[in-house]
């Protein structure tokens, strides 16, 4: 079975369209791997929104959805939580704003929205080649990671210190899908667009080439039999 792998849409409904049509995608028998922060900011947060929880209902388990610290701030300020009110602001000021008026423009109602990512997104998810987190992993035994190394971390691309089972994730800008070794040192190896490379048995794969920003464009992972090649859009 094929596995498309996207990351940090940040509203952008119409590139995500761009891209599962660019690749052919086919709902009914491949996987879909979003790590997190598919809204907030962007053009259109709420068709982003609507795309997505159309495909969860195609695709059921084949639909894998990760928590972005983007997902975490509007369940923090919609939903019931300690400190709401300050939530609420952190949300408005980090894209949530956009997001509000772009749910509100298309009449569904924001707690409800809530409420489905809450139930249809997870911190980490892994197969039987690769563990796919929104911003970080510290073990690849995923019970030794604390949860907010899943939402907001930072090490393993900053030192290169993880060597464990492949993980891919996003949150971190970078200019090229990046590989690291987990060496430690300045080891990184940016793989060519629509070339197959073998798939890393260890390591990570950072992915989040800036959607929505300036210079900025998505990429896709494409992962099948063993190997993998990356596409943008």
């Amino acid at each position: 079975m094929r596995t498309v792998i996207l990351s940090d849409l940040h509203g952008e409904a119409e590139t995500l369209g761009c891209m599962l049509e660019e690749l052919n995608f086919d709902p009914a028998t491949e996987e879909l791997v979003v790590l997190g922060d598919a809204l907030n900011y962007g053009t259109s947060p709420a068709e982003t929104y609507i795309a997505l929880r159309n495909l969860a209902e195609q695709m059921e388990k084949r639909f894998v959805y990760i928590r972005g610290e983007h997902e975490q701030m509007l369940l923090d300020a919609l939903l019931l939580t300690r400190g709401q009110i300050a939530n609420g602001l952190l949300w408005k000021q980090n894209g949530g704003k956009e997001t509000l008026a772009s749910l509100q423009e298309r009449r569904l109602p924001p707690g409800k929205t809530a409420l489905w990512l809450k139930d249809h997104t997870r911190t980490w998810y892994e197969c039987q080649d690769f563990i796919a987190v929104h911003a970080d992993i510290a073990d690849e035994v995923i019970w030794n990671n604390e949860p907010e190394t899943f939402l907001w971390g930072n090490r393993c691309i900053e030192e290169n210190n993880y060597a464990g089972k492949l993980t891919v994730f996003g949150h971190h800008r970078v200019e090229f899908p990046t590989y690291l070794d987990g060496s430690g040192v300045e080891s990184r190896f940016h793989p060519n667009y629509g070339t197959w490379f073998q798939l890393p048995r260890t390591g990570a794969i950072a992915l989040d080439t800036g959607c929505g920003e300036e210079n900025g464009y998505l990429t896709a992972m494409i992962v099948e039999n063993g190997m993998m090649r990356f596409e943008r859009i």
